[in-house]
């Protein structure tokens, strides 16, 4: 029961900290405000669905959902920081994380070359 009671704490601190009525969150996960009521009063668990449904209304895995460290969520924003602060945060990743966004960014930079270099035969093939 303990687990069930740190997803419902877990709902209502992730809710406060998005500045979401119930409501908002009930609109955002198809629900009702009746329903999710219920569920930060304890009257309700929700399903496995409505606990999927939830965790991508806060965009946080299930797992975050259902993790005691939940309380130190603070949202990740990089809009309007510069690059190079970017740069400073993704340092922060673990070598994983890092490894796969250097695939990322590979990618995108090959697919650029490509584009550029078909482009580039076409205006061959036109003179």
């Amino acid at each position: 029961m303990k687990e069930a009671l740190l997803i419902v704490e877990n709902i209502k601190r992730l809710r406060k900290q998005k500045g979401w009525s119930q409501a908002d969150l009930a609109e955002k996960t198809q629900s009702t405000l009746s329903h999710i009521n219920k569920l930060e009063t304890g009257k309700y668990l929700p399903s496995l669905d409505n606990l999927i449904k939830i965790a991508n209304a806060f965009d946080v895995s299930l797992d975050y959902l259902v993790s005691e460290e939940v309380g130190n969520y603070e949202e990740v924003n990089t809009d309007g920081k510069s690059f190079f602060q970017k740069l400073k945060l993704i340092d922060t990743l673990d070598l994983e994380d890092k490894k796969a966004l250097t695939r990322i960014i590979d990618s995108m930079l090959t697919k650029k070359k490509i584009l550029n270099l078909v482009a580039n035969n076409q205006e061959i093939e036109k003179s």
